[in-house]
């Protein structure tokens, strides 16, 4: 960096013609454009300017430092002015990786709108149900649901998505309905396979009381999108959080259950790896699908 403010003051001499022009551009005293370039030429080992009390002039080395030097600033400053335009605004390739329900039903409506307002920025979407390292893939942001571990890496809340207990109409004309958190204990269960078993739930009723309920799954998916298909099939209860079957739970073709009882909401975040000079492609998706989210939540049908 010191090489370069050198450079730069080397190459305000050389086109203002004398140290005092130069100081005046610059904004400082002749003593520190002289010492700027002292110190260029004896870093370099040769003597760039010729010198007197009248005039100056380039030696044939400071000939070719200054036709260099030009190139060098050219490029820094262009660097610089491309810098700028990352930070503050959406360029190039925004990576995203998310669960692959919420990012079919919540993030993709707001990509588009993303990409409607940033034609050029390009989206790569790795959708997943599994945690992905964000530091080896090179991914700029992750949306985690559910309840984060400690990381080194920053974590926005966008919010909280409520847990549903959901059947079938199929499993439920067959097995009948459960009336109370316990009585999951005593039918057949589809759980993620990520979870540990046996499922440990906490119910809380109307009153706040609490009713802990251990279940032993019968069914494993490894997706989310699994385990509601084999929901939608008949082979057992489960529980998902709400956005993932809200349309399904609106046709009928899955039922809540236990709609007196609440499950601890999961939260929804969205990870990114430094909090600071955040690039503006993560911080308007940040943005948006902030919005996004109260939206959906403030939905009549969300509630």
């Amino acid at each position: 960096m010191e090489q370069f403010r050198r450079a730069d003051t080397f190459a305000r001499v050389v086109e203002a013609k004398s140290f005092s022009a130069a100081a005046r551009q610059l904004g400082v005293a002749k003593s520190v454009i002289s010492k700027h370039i002292r110190e260029l030429e004896q870093s370099l080992g040769v003597r760039l300017l010729n010198r007197s009390t009248r005039s100056l002039s380039l030696t044939e080395a400071g000939q070719i430092y200054y036709r260099h030097s030009l190139e060098l600033l050219q490029r820094a400053n262009l660097a610089m002015t491309e810098l700028r335009q990352y930070q503050n605004q959406p360029t190039g390739t925004l990576r995203i990786t998310s669960p692959i329900d919420f990012g079919t039903v919540v993030l993709a409506p707001v990509i588009e709108q993303l990409k409607s307002m940033y034609p050029k920025l390009n989206i790569d979407l790795q959708l997943d149900d599994q945690i992905v390292d964000m530091v080896e893939h090179g991914i700029d942001l992750a949306i985690r649901v559910g309840w984060l571990k400690d990381s080194s890496l920053v974590a926005r809340k966008i919010g909280e998505a409520k847990m549903r207990v959901f059947a079938s109409p199929n499993y439920l004309a067959h097995h009948g309905s459960p009336k109370t958190p316990i009585e999951l204990a005593q039918h057949q269960w589809i759980a993620l396979t990520l979870l540990q078993s046996p499922l440990k739930w906490l119910f809380t009723d109307r009153k706040g009381a609490s009713h802990p309920v251990t279940i032993e799954s019968s069914v494993k998916a490894n997706s989310v999108s699994a385990v509601v298909a084999l929901a939608k099939q008949g082979l057992g209860i489960s529980a998902i959080a709400d956005y993932v079957i809200a349309d399904d739970l609106i046709t009928g073709r899955l039922l809540p259950l236990l709609s007196q009882y609440q499950l601890p909401a999961v939260g929804v975040y969205a990870v990114y790896p430094h909090r600071q000079h955040v690039p503006a492609k993560v911080q308007v998706l940040l943005d948006l699908l902030q919005q996004h989210w109260t939206h959906l939540n403030s939905a009549p049908a969300r509630r």
